[in-house]
């Protein structure tokens, strides 16, 4: 029977800071839209070996040229319901009309992006650079005015505009300067990232079933206290926080429910847990280890977090093989939040095979040793014997 309760409620599920297109957005308005993307051009330029980046514009029509999408009489996209996809061997292009595409949709074409630039004339931006052009009319701006981060003085400009300074209670807090100081202007962007790179937490992977063990490995002692509380302990070195992740039979075993996170996929391995982390933290990078490497030191951690590449989806070590990926000393980027979800909806629930596939930046450990993990008893007590010695 369905219910008539018009006030039913769904999850409530903690959602990522998205704009339209992405985490980091930095739209530009004010001027006409020629200035700006000639502007954009030369920022990209200069910051593309930096930061993974798109440009968010409207199709322009020029004279009798035809605006993108109509397409002329040999393409594919006169049949309204076709989407073409072409490998252009140095690059792919997918083609589809623009009717039934979503904001969700463009952020899921963009996440691989770490900073998108938007010509804010058009399109709406979480944060906006404003420049003020004597030809332009200040006050038909104020209604897309939400976030301004810099004000740029076009030539012939002196002063902020009363109406902006009445719009803008803070607007002496806010850096101005002139649209051709490309250069500061471009240190304002490296600092802008800076302050919106994403935090770090901890993560530890404590939610195996130690059935070859025979007992829960994350209360083994090989550091004079178990290993869920060494591993913790590394990581708060690095972390804003640390979690550990369980599943739903270790939960009731923990004094401080505030740092578990629970698995809310069951059954899934790493996978779950990870997913789980970023559900309830959407917003943060996840530096995940498992519970099982006694051998792990502030070394290696140090390296990895020396070596993180927030542009990449995730950063990690090669394994002590050098062959693949070591999916569980890695540091997870907000974006690999829905291409976990990707995976796992195509049938994969190992987090190896997405750093196999995707984007990431992959380390030599300093010592591929610390990548042995223990699963037996016969080799827990080998271990013990060597970290006696040590």
């Amino acid at each position: 029977m369905i219910s008539k309760d018009k006030h039913q409620k769904h999850v409530s599920l903690a959602r990522p800071s998205l704009g339209d297109y992405g985490r980091i957005e930095l739209g530009f308005l004010g001027t006409s839209c020629g200035i700006i993307q000639k502007m954009v051009h030369e920022l990209i330029l200069n910051l593309s070996s930096d930061y993974k980046m798109a440009y968010v514009d409207a199709d322009h029509k020029e004279g009798d040229q035809l605006l993108a999408g109509e397409g002329g009489k040999d393409s594919l996209m006169q049949f309204p319901e076709v989407t073409e996809l072409r490998d252009k061997i140095v690059f792919k292009r997918l083609d589809r009309r623009q009717e039934n595409i979503s904001v969700f949709e463009q952020r899921e074409w963009l996440n691989n992006q770490e900073l998108i630039l938007i010509n804010a004339n058009h399109f709406k931006a979480k944060d906006q650079v404003l420049v003020i052009d004597p030809k332009k009319p200040m006050d038909k701006k104020l209604g897309k005015l939400t976030n301004v981060k810099l004000f740029l003085l076009q030539e012939g400009q002196t002063d902020i505009p009363d109406c902006i300074k009445g719009h803008f209670s803070n607007w002496e807090e806010i850096q101005v300067f002139k649209i051709g100081e490309t250069n500061k202007i471009l240190s304002f962007i490296k600092d802008f990232m800076k302050e919106n790179q994403p935090e770090l937490n901890g993560l530890v992977l404590i939610g195996g079933k130690s059935t070859r063990m025979n007992r829960d490995k994350a209360n083994l002692t090989y550091h004079e206290k178990s290993q869920k509380e060494h591993v913790s302990e590394l990581l708060k070195t690095y972390c804003k926080e640390v979690f550990l992740s369980c599943n739903a039979e270790q939960e009731a075993g923990f004094d401080n429910e505030q740092f578990i996170i629970k698995d809310k996929l069951i059954g899934m391995g790493p996978m779950g847990g990870l997913i789980s982390a970023f559900m309830e933290k959407p917003d943060v990078a996840w530096l995940s280890v498992a519970c099982d490497l006694p051998f792990l030191s502030q070394k290696t951690l140090d390296y990895l977090i020396s070596n993180r590449n927030p542009s990449k989806l995730a950063t990690s070590f090669l394994d002590s093989d050098s062959k693949f990926p070591e999916p569980l000393v890695t540091i997870w980027e907000p974006r690999a939040y829905p291409v976990l979800f990707r995976y796992l909806s195509q049938g994969y629930s190992c987090p190896r095979k997405v750093l196999i596939n995707s984007d990431v930046a992959l380390l030599h450990a300093p010592d591929k040793e610390e990548f042995k993990n223990v699963n037996d008893p016969a080799t827990y007590e080998a271990v013990q014997k060597v970290l006696k010695k040590q």
